[in-house]
Formats: C-alpha cells, sequence, structure tokens
C-alpha cells in the first residue's frame, strides 16, 4: 500500500464571494434571495459580490469558494435565470471549477452541476417544485444518516444490514447545528415554527430522486450508484427519509476534468425567509451555510503546514468516501479520508 504525501495547511483569510443576479445586493427584488445576500454579507464582511456580467472575477486565482443562491417562484425547471444561465457566465463558472475553484449551490442553483458539465444532463435534479407552496405545522429537517432504516432494530428488526448505513452527522457542514428528534432517527431542523403553529413554506425543492436514474455504474444501492456514477457523496437527505431514495445535499467531489468541490443543497427545508411564521431553525440554516463556505474554503494563503506522518502517537482511522470505517491494512486502489487525533486528510492509495 502506498500513500500520496499530504499536508494539512493552517487557518487563512477566506477568499469567499457570491454571485447574484442583481446589480448590488441592496437591489434585490427576490426576497429570498436578498435575505440570503444579505447575512453573505454581513458574515462575510470581506467577502466578494459578483452582479451579472463580471465573469472576471470569477477567478480561481482570486476567489476560493462562490456561493450561489436561487429561489425564485415558477422559474420552470432546468430553466435559469438569464444572470446565472447566460454562456458567459456558465463558461466562467466552468473553469473556476475547473481550475480548482469550489461552489456551494443552493436551491435552484442546484441545476448548474449539470449546466457547467460537472455531470451528465442525464444526472441533473429530478425534483423540482417552483410553485406557491401552503401552510403547514410540521418541521422540516435534513437527515445525515443516509440509509437509517437499515440500522433501526427497533422499527426493522429483521433486515438490518449496517454495511449500507451511512451516518454523515460529523460533517463539516453539520458543526453546531441544533439537534431535533421528531424523527427516529437524530436530524436537524430546519425549517418551522417548532412550537405546531402554522408556517408557510413555498416547497422548492430541487434534488434527486435516486430511483429514477439509469445507472452505469455499480454498488449495493442507489446511493453508492449515484456516487460512483457521478464522483460524489451523499451526506443529506429528507429529514424523513430512512432509505436510499432521495439525496438533498450532494458533496461533488475533484475529478481529474474538474479540480474544486461543490456543494448542492436542494432541500426545501433551506428557505431564508418564510412569508409566515417565525422559523425556529433559522440559526441551523445560517450555521449550515456558513459551515459550508468556511469547509469549501481552502486554507492556501499561508505555508505553515501542519504535516501528518507516522510518527505521531494517535493511531490513523479510515474511511471511505461513504463514511464507513475501513481497516487501514486492507486499503485498495482509491480515495480515503484518513482521521488522525483532531486532523483529517484525503489520502490516496496506489
Amino acid at each position: 500500500m502506498a500513500l500520496a504525501s499530504m499536508t494539512l495547511a493552517a487557518s487563512a483569510t477566506p477568499r469567499a464571494a457570491m454571485l447574484i443576479g442583481y446589480p448590488t445586493v441592496n437591489e434585490i427584488d427576490n426576497f429570498q434571495e436578498e435575505a440570503a445576500a444579505l447575512f453573505f454579507r454581513q458574515s462575510n464582511p470581506d467577502g466578494v459580490i459578483i452582479a451579472p456580467g463580471e465573469t472576471s472575477k470569477i477567478n480561481a486565482e482570486n476567489i476560493d469558494c462562490i456561493w450561489v443562491h436561487i429561489d425564485r417562484l415558477n422559474a420552470g425547471k432546468g430553466q435559469l435565470p438569464e444572470a446565472f444561465g447566460n454562456a458567459g457566465t456558465l463558461a466562467a463558472l466552468k473553469k473556476f471549477v475547473e481550475d480548482g475553484g469550489n461552489l456551494f449551490l443552493t436551491k435552484q442553483a442546484t441545476q448548474l452541476v449539470s449546466k457547467i458539465g460537472r455531470t451528465e444532463e442525464a444526472f441533473a435534479p429530478n425534483i423540482y417544485d417552483d410553485g406557491d407552496g401552503g401552510e403547514g405545522t410540521d418541521n422540516w429537517t435534513v437527515n445525515a444518516q443516509i440509509g437509517y432504516w437499515f440500522v433501526n432494530e427497533k422499527d426493522n428488526p429483521v433486515d438490518l444490514r449496517p454495511e449500507q448505513y451511512y451516518d454523515h452527522r460529523g460533517h463539516a457542514i453539520y458543526q453546531g447545528l441544533e439537534t431535533n428528534n421528531d424523527f427516529p432517527m437524530e436530524t436537524f431542523g430546519l425549517l418551522g415554527t417548532g412550537n405546531g403553529s402554522v408556517m408557510w413554506r413555498e416547497n422548492h425543492n430541487c434534488l434527486w430522486d435516486l430511483n429514477a436514474y439509469s445507472y452505469t455504474s455499480e454498488g449495493a444501492n442507489t446511493v453508492e450508484k449515484f456516487q460512483n456514477q457521478t464522483t460524489s457523496l451523499i451526506i443529506g437527505t429528507w429529514g424523513h427519509v430512512q432509505d436510499h431514495a432521495v439525496a438533498g445535499i450532494i458533496e461533488f467531489l475533484p475529478t481529474a476534468s474538474y479540480k474544486g468541490k461543490i456543494i448542492a443543497n436542494g432541500l426545501a427545508a433551506y428557505e431564508w425567509a418564510p412569508r409566515q411564521g417565525t422559523n425556529a431553525y433559522a440559526s441551523n440554516i445560517e450555521k449550515l451555510t456558513g459551515n459550508t463556505v468556511s469547509y469549501l474554503v481552502k486554507p492556501t494563503s499561508t505555508n505553515i503546514d501542519a504535516v501528518i506522518n507516522d510518527s505521531e502517537d494517535t493511531p490513523a482511522e479510515y474511511f471511505n468516501l461513504q463514511g464507513m470505517r475501513v481497516d487501514g491494512e486492507m486499503l485498495r486502489s482509491g480515495i480515503y479520508i484518513m482521521r488522525r487525533g483532531t486532523k483529517t486528510a484525503k489520502v490516496y492509495v496506489k
């Protein structure tokens, strides 16, 4: 087994940007997108706002992470607003990720994954809604325990298959989020009053029905097939889902052609500005957003490296890209996550 060399760089000044569909943040007339942009500006005072036509700013040499949030009524499946879907912007975003830049795509912006060629169009989001929505009293959450049914001994005692359970609660994007116990498994609340009172939700999903695709890649289930087909990691689903049916948050990993990462969050629960009712989980949305942007900002602005080597006292633990622990002495060729104490790194087994 040969491990490629690796380092973890010390923290550096974030280089984050947000691509908006209006000349300035103050001119945004969509209340959902305005709320998101105001949060970005407040939480990233040194961040870059990229207005329509400013494609020269979409440059991986100057920016590490670009957040794109599109959340509009009656936009039409596959029909991105001109500011985001014109040929110049798509070409700039494509080159940005090819050059190692990272994207954070939320709500209808998840369609950009296929629009820039990172996945085939056949694997674009296929669960889509941009209507008016309606009232409800339940809480909408995100479940990071994919395939929980297969370890749910209480409700599924005769068909337990732990090898098809993928626990991503420890992913960096979920750090510090408050948990919700409305379902058999622990989830993270995103939208709801929390007290049973009425809230209006627009229900703008733009995500993936994993059962609806035709796969050429192998895998034990649709999660593994989709991940192998698209070089990705499914890290979130609808809060109530215990099987492998729906992907709500996906991390698209670097490939030979696209050196940057993309985290795409198409959950309807990720709604910034409810029209009616107070969102008890607004802080979780803010933390999820801040965590994701921080995760996608590359710590490359310093020469101080924390080098992981075999002389450290803490034993190394290895995990595959599905989050399952694997025997470090039995690693096959591929990509793994190594954890040693509080440090983690991606390792390449040749």
